[in-house]
């Protein structure tokens, strides 16, 4: 095992701050960092389109700082932490400044007003009195405010669960907002929609949190993993509920799904929270392994604290796409009804074809297994599988038009082609080096997403282009990335058993 000492704690955050390039990239593919002008009516300023999003960025990442350091340094601890409840009110206090802030550049963007005229304290005062936005808003800068002064006082276990249950509240109420709204008839979308934001927080918060504390090497830091991990599954199981939930009721059907800006988003988030679950689960069972090395012991040496460290940091960096993912979502409208001509878009066809089978590589390799004559053809696999990729995105349009199977389950067969297709390409491409197969395939590629959307409302925009080169990265990467095998039955990513330092031991299987 590496002996040197582990990185510093406070580096984990620096992962997170990748969604905020991933929230920008998201929404200017979508166009939402513009607003078309038309004569005599007002545009929104620039800045505001771009710093209403970052703002909103912040103030959720200071919240899940604030609920996890909170539930780690006041409950799960075995004492009360005064350090972690001090970092918490600090996030606190960033947390109500980024929903003042929020007010202003609201007020900005609802008016079409620059930002010089929104900082105005009746018009603000408007926004706060007269809308559920605002209302909401106000609740949760108060709340803030007070959690931050708590948390400076509080000294005992139960004032620090009612201190929890207090900023998870706060959390909460964002979800009285969004694409719900606080109408009647929404009360499912709204709480589940919160219930979303409140165990997101504990998980993205509790992690960094738990990673300060085992990186300062507190007594006890054992104790905190181990009661952390059982935390950490439940905030999973609810994420991963309540999301497909909020996807039900604003999506119409699997159409939706993949013919929309809204669905490519979603299926974006799905793809990275399996990696996420993948990695989580890597991380623990690397965990696992010593802490019966080290037969339960509370205080964790250096070797053990650095190994956390690193393996957090890259949990930490998906769950700060997953952020950028999340903000990007609440700035998009969710579609309307499928109606005839809608194309399955190219972010849909990345994230079927190659995001999902590479996400469910990453968890089990030996998952993924294509047909004994892939192995032996990949030239052929790779034409096939782009064949199939035009005739799914071809079919879905035509069942939208109600001429073959009808909207839905023309969707779902074109979804179900895609995710085949692209399982047999990921395989026979990560198996082993097939040059020929590759050139076929990323040549072929933007030629078939061309074909697909050539006729579609808005196509061949951007943020088509976009993803047509985040493919081309992505095939790219499966043929020429570093292998630890050298035979067909090389999987993706390497499962085998773990060292212990947590690292995979290289299995040469043969053919």
């Amino acid at each position: 095992m590496d002996a040197r000492p582990p990185a510093s704690a406070r580096r984990l955050t620096a992962g997170l701050l990748v969604g905020a390039p991933v929230l920008l990239l998201v929404l200017f593919t979508l166009g939402g960092l513009t607003e078309e002008r038309e004569t005599g009516i007002p545009t929104v300023p620039f800045v505001t389109l771009l710093s209403l999003p970052l703002d909103i960025w912040i103030r959720d990442l200071a919240a899940a700082l604030t609920v996890g350091l909170l539930l780690v340094g006041l409950v799960l601890a075995p004492r009360p932490d005064r350090s972690l409840a001090r970092k918490a009110s600090l996030a606190a206090v960033v947390w109500a400044v980024a929903v003042l802030c929020q007010s202003v550049l609201t007020v900005s963007e609802v008016l079409a007003l620059p930002l010089g005229s929104s900082v105005d304290t009746t018009r603000v005062w408007s926004l706060v009195a007269q809308t559920d936005l605002g209302q909401v808003m106000l609740g949760q800068f108060a709340l803030a405010l007070v959690v931050a002064l708590l948390a400076w006082v509080v000294q005992t276990r139960v004032a620090g669960l009612l201190l929890v249950l207090l900023v998870a509240i706060a959390a909460w109420l964002p979800g009285l907002t969004g694409h719900s709204g606080i109408q009647e008839g929404h009360a499912a979308a709204s709480i589940g929609l919160g219930l979303h934001l409140v165990f997101a927080s504990v998980w993205v918060g509790g992690l960094v949190a738990t990673a300060v504390y085992a990186g300062s090497g507190a007594p006890g830091a054992g104790v905190v993993l181990r009661r952390f991990s059982v935390v950490a599954l439940v905030s999973v199981v609810v994420i991963a509920e309540t999301g497909l939930l909020n996807a039900a009721l604003r999506l119409d059907g699997v159409a939706s799904l993949v013919t929309s800006a809204y669905g490519t988003i979603i299926l974006a988030k799905v793809t990275v929270l399996i990696v996420l679950i993948g990695w989580g689960w890597r991380h623990r069972r690397a965990i696992a392994k010593q802490w019966d090395a080290h037969q339960g012991v509370t205080v964790l040496d250096a070797r053990f604290r650095g190994l956390f460290l690193r393996w957090g940091a890259w949990e930490l960096l998906w769950m700060g796409v997953v952020y950028g993912l999340s903000v990007a979502l609440s700035r998009t409208a969710p579609p309307g009804p499928a109606y005839p001509g809608d194309r399955v878009t190219a972010g849909a066809i990345t994230l079927l074809v190659l995001g999902l089978p590479m996400a469910v590589g990453f968890i089990n390799a030996r998952a993924l297994r294509a047909p004994a004559l892939a192995y032996r053809y990949p030239e052929t696999a790779a034409v096939a599988a782009i064949l199939a990729i035009v005739i799914a995105g071809v079919g879905v349009p035509s069942a939208l038009a109600e001429v073959t199977v009808g909207a839905q389950i023309g969707a779902l067969i074109g979804a179900v082609l895609l995710v085949a297709a692209g399982w047999v390409l990921v395989t026979v491409l990560s198996a082993g080096p097939a040059l020929p197969a590759t050139i076929v395939a990323m040549a072929a590629w933007p030629v078939a997403i061309w074909w697909i959307e050539r006729d579609a409302l808005g196509g061949l925009n951007s943020g088509t282009w976009a993803t047509v080169l985040l493919a081309e990265g992505l095939l790219a990467w499966l043929s020429f990335r570093p292998r630890r095998s050298s035979t067909v039955e090389t999987p993706m990513i390497d499962d085998g058993p773990m060292s212990d330092d947590g690292r995979a031991v290289t299995e040469v299987t043969s053919a």
